[in-house]
């Protein structure tokens, strides 16, 4: 499966990065104290998208986002006009959905019966600071899940947990691991696994999820293990189950026999890793480890950090600058007459400018108050960690 502080510096820094694009392979932003590695290739292509969708219209301010934009221009291997056909296949999508409120809108009140009879869930993080996301598929029963929930409601609580990955959890774990962190590990165990946990019912709803992750959140999958794969599953269950999914998602899944487990330890620090998995972690809360949500979006300091800012405000601003280039676009195209027919119209339109450029500029200092506001927190959260190490060597 599968925002915050470092998701809006994003926003907020593109326009200026695009002004100033220089020509280095790869060069380092530095945001909100999170190091963001880009290719100058992918940000020059990820320019000439946005302007093209920008021109059609399609690039709400919410989803003008660098590695949103990214992710759909490599799943259509960078082709301009087939990554704008599927940008706006999403947004349409999307308002058909109403996947932009669905984390305030949906209420799944069935979850922990849900979770009884498909165990599933956010359990810490890899190596590299992803979160990691797992599913006892062995356990699954959809018959009974089916008795709890529909495919309909179940597709919504799958899209409200991929919001709440892309605008919670993958902003805190970037802050966590001060990189820029846009991916997921996700582990499918398949221990007990066979085909009593498959039915019509099944096939649909994974159809189902599958198009969704496919189509609309594609390129959020860095890695997926499927462990405890035995012989009936990876001599039957696994090619059926590759009829579901893209090439590219295919490239990224490796399964692991049972005895092949202790693999997971190369990619996954074993306090991460639940011990039904060969970690040591044991949760002691109701529901065991997939109901615990551990990982670094529960730290009341980084959640502050990535929510303090009204998000709202930041993406008015920005709705209000594009308005303001799109008037200071439309003035420039203003043909040029001669003084005597034009006087007035050029009198007119200078004063129209600076009026745009005073709007400009107060806009433009809201957001600089909303960065230094940003890294003063950044700071705070550095210190209190420093402190917190001093205190363990001690």
């Amino acid at each position: 499966m599968s925002g915050g502080c470092g998701h809006t510096i994003d926003k907020l820094s593109d326009s200026e990065d695009e002004r100033s694009r220089i020509g280095s392979p790869a060069k380092k932003v530095i945001s909100c104290s999170i190091e963001d590695v880009r290719d100058e290739n992918d940000e020059k292509i990820v320019l000439k998208l946005r302007q093209e969708l920008l021109n059609k219209h399609s690039l709400p301010p919410r989803h003008d986002d660098y590695h949103m934009l990214l992710r759909f221009l490599k799943t259509m291997d960078f082709n301009i006009d087939k990554t704008v056909t599927a940008w706006e296949e999403m947004l349409k999508w999307r308002n058909e959905f109403g996947a932009d409120q669905i984390i305030q809108d949906f209420n799944f009140n069935e979850l922990d019966q849900v979770t009884m009879y498909y165990p599933q869930g956010y359990h810490g993080v890899d190596k590299n600071g992803r979160p990691i996301y797992i599913e006892r598929l062995g356990k699954a029963h959809p018959g009974k899940l089916m008795d709890v929930t529909t495919i309909d409601r179940y597709l919504k609580y799958h899209v409200q947990e991929f919001e709440k990955a892309l605008q919670q959890k993958l902003p805190a774990c970037s802050i966590a691991a001060k990189r820029r962190v846009t991916t997921t590990t996700t582990i499918l165990d398949a221990d007990g696994l066979g085909m009593k946990n498959f039915s019509p019912a099944a096939a649909n709803l994974l159809s189902s999820i599958a198009k969704v992750d496919c189509s609309y959140y594609p390129e959020t999958l860095h890695r997926m293990f499927i462990v405890n794969a035995g012989f009936g599953f990876r001599s039957l269950i696994w090619p059926a189950a590759q009829k579901f999914l893209d090439p590219v998602t295919i490239a990224k899944i490796q399964v692991l026999e049972p005895k092949s487990l202790p693999k997971l330890l190369e990619t996954i620090d074993s306090s991460q890793l639940p011990d039904f998995l060969g970690g040591v972690c044991t949760c002691a809360n109701e529901g065991g480890c997939l109901r615990s949500n551990k990982g670094p979006w529960n730290d009341p300091e980084i959640a502050e950090a990535y929510s303090s800012i009204n998000r709202e405000i930041v993406l008015q601003c920005l709705d209000r600058l594009k308005k303001l280039e799109k008037e200071c676009t439309e003035i420039s195209r203003i043909p040029v007459k001669t003084p005597d027919e034009n006087e007035k119209l050029l009198t007119g339109t200078l004063e129209r400018i600076k009026s745009l450029e005073l709007d400009l500029d107060k806009t433009q200092s809201v957001l600089h108050l909303t960065l230094a506001k940003q890294l003063q927190i950044t700071e705070q959260l550095d210190s209190h960690y420093e402190e917190q190490r001093k205190r363990c060597c001690i």
